[in-house]
């Protein structure tokens, strides 16, 4: 069976990435993934509606300008992520690729795909919302959600 992704103007899209074998490094290199962003903006017109970052993975909820781009934007940002990153760090990910995924080309730094979901109304729009808000608590990283700095739902109100 072959996955579709539904690609809808003005619709909003969750997505999640994860770092491969879920090394710890987005929140360590935040100041790296934040410049991945930028570039990604730089080339695509989105609206980032909501993001956490943990250590190992991302969640965010962005509104595209075109449908179409947002599994580049995702991709340039990943891409971006890489490039950024110091060298020894992209050295040490390459020792944990297996054969094959070392033939194939891959980083070691993220995990091949990402989770996405096409937002269809306002209610899946807020439990989505909801969830990204939550999930520092959840994975047990802070108490109160207001005190997870790698998120836009913080008291200043943008990703430290």
């Amino acid at each position: 069976m072959n996955y579709r992704r539904l690609l809808l103007d003005g619709h909003s899209y969750y997505i999640t990435m994860v770092t491969h074998r879920r090394k710890p490094w987005l929140v360590e290199y935040i100041d790296l993934l934040r410049q991945a962003f930028v570039l990604s903006r730089n080339r695509f017109d989105y609206r980032i509606d909501g993001i956490v970052v943990l250590p190992d993975h991302l969640h965010m909820i962005i509104t595209p300008e075109r449908a179409e781009e947002y599994p580049q934007i995702v991709t340039q940002i990943k891409r971006g992520f890489v490039y950024l990153l110091p060298k020894e760090q992209k050295q040490e990910a390459k020792l944990s690729l297996t054969p094959s995924q070392y033939k194939k080309g891959r980083s070691g730094i993220w995990q091949s795909r990402y989770y996405e979901h096409t937002i269809r109304n306002e209610k899946d729009w807020m439990e989505k919302m909801e969830y990204i808000r939550n999930n520092p608590v959840k994975h047990g990283l802070c108490e109160h959600w207001e005190e997870w700095k790698y998120s836009s739902f913080t008291k200043q109100g943008r990703v430290s």
